[in-house]
């Protein structure tokens, strides 16, 4: 166990930016200390000099008041310092046993692998979060909520000090982070000092013994639990007021989409909802539940086995993606920088990629004309980027969101799917992609909306459809929408 881990007037630059101005906060043992500020405010910069990657320009990182020099990430693990990164590091062709003990397989003799003590330490770790995963199972073939209980049980199975999450509940289920707070609140029983970073003020009101705010690149306020409240936090992340609440409810048109008894292999069975214009139904299940395996059936990725699609009273088979497009139908996927961007292309061309064919003529883009939807989606969706030619890759994770969303509102598309669409991104980004959705539904856009965040869904949808099984087992609205009822279906109980 130790006392405490100091960040002392840290100061980091590059090439002539100050990244980081005077960062000071303290950790303690056996505590849980959040760390919160939008996209771009320093966190990873932060974290990244706790984990050896970066060298402090300035000020010193002080262990039970012992200055440290973190000169590399094998430094930073010798002191015990486990860091969870919000992107998940694995390798998807291995095992889960073999990501679990990567860089470190247990040895036999002769030199050769152990496969039972590593088949055994992951089990171990993947035993304290409670997941029911094969350390035999290759990760390729894990959901991302799956992949993402990997990345911590990974930490959790080393002689970890210090434990450092970022962002760790951003693909998981309500049931799943419950279980993983659960598991923080119990190594900081046994000890532990704990970093997290979250935007989600739900889980930082529940976790925090102290809270630390920045905002570009300094320290706003660093404060008890009980000196703080969510709208004060949210305030000084983006030095405004923000609303997370949908506005305006239940106002809708004409019945769009219905969908009977869908169902695939091995997947889906007997799915029944309906969407109607300027609606949000809200899909909620657990992990693996197969609320993204209906979306990707809806935008003929996937084929169905059986039931019917009716857009707009006509029954219709979608054959692939681009018949999608064709009947109206745009997909945001939960996976934006694996499935939804080209992460080398410019903001330009990623956000006119479904849109070619409109804008060609005699195989030729139509310079102007590409330029001119860009920059109107720049300005409607206050996308940041210095322009509309830089690589979508150096974007913050919310900026990234609105270039896919962009894509989509260029296709004008009828109903809209938005699976996890602010997941990853940071309060005021997730404001204004909210604030967009809001404003689109108004305009008639019907949206099917897919979360993990309860929350979100809870203050967007016009309806919930839980998702159990791969079935559509309830559908929710009004006082009969609250997070207790949804996760009655959602778990079975």
């Amino acid at each position: 166990m130790i006392e405490s881990l100091e960040v002392r007037n840290v100061v980091k630059r590059f090439s002539g930016v100050t990244a980081l101005k005077n960062m000071h906060f303290k950790l303690r043992g056996g505590s849980v200390h959040c760390l919160v500020g939008e996209n771009g405010a320093g966190k990873s910069t932060l974290i990244k000099i706790l984990a050896g990657h970066y060298m402090p320009d300035e000020g010193e990182i002080a262990l039970d008041g012992q200055p440290l020099r973190i000169a590399n990430p094998r430094e930073s693990q010798r002191l015990g310092i486990s860091i969870i990164h919000q992107e998940l590091l694995l390798v998807p062709e291995l095992s889960v046993a073999e990501n679990i003990s990567l860089g470190r397989l247990p040895k036999a003799g002769a030199g050769l692998i152990d496969w039972k003590s590593a088949q055994q330490r992951a089990a171990s770790a993947l035993a304290l979060l409670n997941a029911a995963i094969d350390p035999q199972s290759k990760v390729a073939e894990l959901s991302t909520g799956e992949q993402q209980l990997v990345e911590i049980a990974r930490s959790l199975s080393v002689d970890t000090k210090i434990l450092i999450l970022d962002e760790p509940t951003a693909s998981l289920s309500e049931s799943e982070t419950s279980r993983l707070l659960s598991i923080i609140k119990d190594l900081k029983k046994r000890g532990l000092a704990i970093l997290y970073v979250s935007h989600r003020m739900e889980e930082v009101f529940d976790l925090a013994d102290d809270i630390t705010v920045i905002r570009d690149g300094a320290v706003v306020q660093s404060a008890s639990k009980e000196e703080m409240n969510p709208d004060k936090v949210v305030r000084l992340m983006v030095g405004r007021d923000v609303s997370l609440e949908r506005k305006n409810k239940g106002v809708h048109g004409r019945k769009v989409l219905e969908v009977r008894g869908l169902g695939r292999s091995g997947a889906l069975r007997n799915v029944n909802f309906q969407l109607h214009e300027g609606e949000i139904v809200g899909f909620a299940g657990l992990v693996g539940s197969g609320r993204t395996e209906i979306a990707r059936c809806l935008f003929g990725v996937d084929r169905i086995d059986e039931g019917e699609i009716i857009l707009q009273n006509e029954t219709v088979r979608i054959r692939d993606p681009l018949d999608a497009i064709r009947k109206g139908i745009g997909l945001v996927p939960e996976d934006r920088k694996n499935q939804g961007l080209v992460l080398q292309g410019s903001v330009k061309n990623n956000a006119t990629l479904s849109v070619l064919g409109r804008l060609q003529r005699f195989g030729w883009i139509k310079g102007r004309q590409e330029t001119d939807l860009v920059q109107s989606y720049k300005e409607q969706l206050r996308i940041k980027t210095p322009s509309i030619d830089t690589p979508v890759s150096s974007l913050s994770g919310g900026n990234q969101q609105k270039v896919v969303l962009a894509r989509w509102l260029a296709v004008q598309p009828k109903i809209l799917i938005l699976d996890e669409p602010t997941r990853g991104v940071d309060v005021g980004a997730r404001a204004e992609i909210q604030s967009l959705i809001e404003e689109l539904v108004r305009q008639g856009l019907a949206i099917i909306l897919i979360s993990s965040d309860l929350l979100e869904l809870l203050s967007m949808s016009d309806r919930i459809v839980v998702v159990r099984d791969g079935s559509t087992v309830a559908e929710l609205a009004g006082p009969d929408a609250t997070k207790e009822e949804v996760l009655k279906y959602a778990t079975g109980s």
